[in-house]
């Protein structure tokens, strides 16, 4: 016996440490310009018997296409679904009232997303009816959901990932409903998790010191608890005062990252150590990952401010375990900057352009930007004037991407916040 046992220190002293990546996005809003871009970029062909099959999820692929390898090379990514899917088109929309094509959580799966929140203040657009639908569609799409269910408890049971031996939980609530409420017993379907600012709310709910409990006990079932939450106040760059208490007792109670939304616009990501010793974070708005708020903000023709909704950000967490057994710890985060491109002027004054609304990656774009100016400067002096403006065209996008990614970082990783919590990064760390 003690032959194998000092044969096995060796292996053990080896072992590498577990390491597992998660991304995050924010606000995935189904527009209906959104929509009209994905139509504009629908390829099809058609098979036997007259059938249509879409060659790109009916123009959605191309809408997620640039933050693609991203969510891609995630263990496990996760988006806020800030709609139904109720997979009726004939269900009523309006600039408030969401409901989205089930192409488009196809599309979400092919580029990389794997869980999805559905806790938010639209979840009931399109009625209870709705609710159910989206979990029949995103069941078919292969996604996995978080923040609603058949009973108040079922919503509130966390979904248990396993990744390279790490059990990593996923829990969603929301703290708006806009004006909807779930229904008054608690095992009637279907509910969200809700834990509302007004303690008058109707229908049933959760105060914030009984989501703590809850946390607490999802915590003890998973090595590693990642907590959505749909709250704070649309439009302000600053948490509400109750969101930084309440962050402060999940993170407590054995959270290991909070993920926050609904706002729109970005807010700081802050780092936190609990009273134990652990190292948390807690990013209050990742802001919209795809919408089409702001639509008519052009750099330089009109203030800064009027492009925030167009701000936004992929947030990558590293975990790891150091040896077998050992606590799994947040290891590192990154955050790479996006803006919505959106060429709504182009296509206003240009009736046959196709509309193009995207999240795209900003430190992906400085490069290519400055790979075509660079070689557009090795032409000849004289240069054709389609050039000229070429150049000029491209040196007021590189402008705008520069000003944007500074902003986008400026507001997510404050001069107060812990600039290690968070480091910019053209490729977040472990990306293949």
């Amino acid at each position: 016996m003690l032959v194998q046992t000092l044969l096995l220190v060796p292996l053990l002293c080896g072992t590498t440490p577990e390491r597992v990546e998660l991304v995050f996005g924010g606000d995935v809003i189904p527009h209906g310009e959104v929509k009209e871009a994905a139509a504009d970029h629908a390829r099809s062909v058609q098979e036997g018997g007259g059938t249509v099959r879409s060659l790109n999820n009916e123009g959605w692929d191309h809408v997620f296409g640039p933050i693609t390898d991203v969510l891609r090379t995630a263990d496990v990514a996760m988006v806020n679904l800030e709609t139904p899917v109720s997979g009726d088109p004939r269900a009523p929309t309006a600039p408030l009232i969401f409901d989205a094509p089930p192409a488009m959580l196809r599309a979400l799966a092919s580029a990389g997303v794997d869980v999805v929140s559905v806790a938010n203040n639209h979840a009931f657009d399109q009625r209870r009816a709705g609710v159910a639908a989206t979990w029949k569609h995103l069941s078919e799409a292969g996604l996995r959901s978080v923040g609603s269910g058949s009973s108040e408890a079922s919503a509130w049971q966390p979904l248990i990932l396993e990744k390279r031996g790490m059990r990593i939980g996923f829990l969603s609530f929301t703290r708006w409903l806009n004006g909807a409420h779930n229904p008054s017993e608690p095992d009637t379907s279907p509910h969200v998790a809700y834990v509302p600012y007004n303690a008058k709310a109707s229908g049933t709910w959760l105060a914030p010191e009984a989501a703590v409990e809850l946390v607490r006990a999802a915590a003890r079932r998973c090595d590693a608890l990642i907590v959505a939450i749909h709250w704070g106040t649309e439009y302000s760059h600053s948490p509400h005062p109750d969101d930084r208490k309440l962050a402060r007792a999940l993170l407590e109670a054995g959270a290991l990252a909070i993920i926050g939304h609904h706002p729109h616009v970005l807010q700081p990501i802050e780092s936190y150590r609990t009273t134990s010793g652990r190292d948390t974070l807690v990013a209050f708005s990742l802001g919209n990952l795809i919408a089409n708020q702001d639509r008519y903000y052009v750099h330089g023709r009109r203030s800064e401010e009027g492009g925030n909704k167009r701000d936004s950000l992929l947030l990558r967490l590293s975990l790891t375990r150091p040896a077998p057994g050992a606590p799994v710890s947040l290891a590192g985060t990154s955050v790479l900057p996006v803006w919505i491109e959106n060429n709504h002027y182009v296509a206003l004054g240009r009736g046959k352009v196709a509309r193009h609304i995207q999240p795209v990656l900003l430190d992906e774009e400085l490069q290519v930007i400055n790979e075509r100016l660079v070689a557009l400067a090795a032409r000849a002096v004289t240069q054709p004037r389609e050039v000229r403006q070429e150049r000029t065209a491209l040196e007021r996008r590189l402008d705008m991407a520069r000003r944007r990614r500074e902003l986008i970082l400026q507001i997510a990783l404050p001069p107060g916040a812990d600039a290690d919590a968070a480091k910019s990064g053209r490729r977040p760390a472990g990306a293949g």
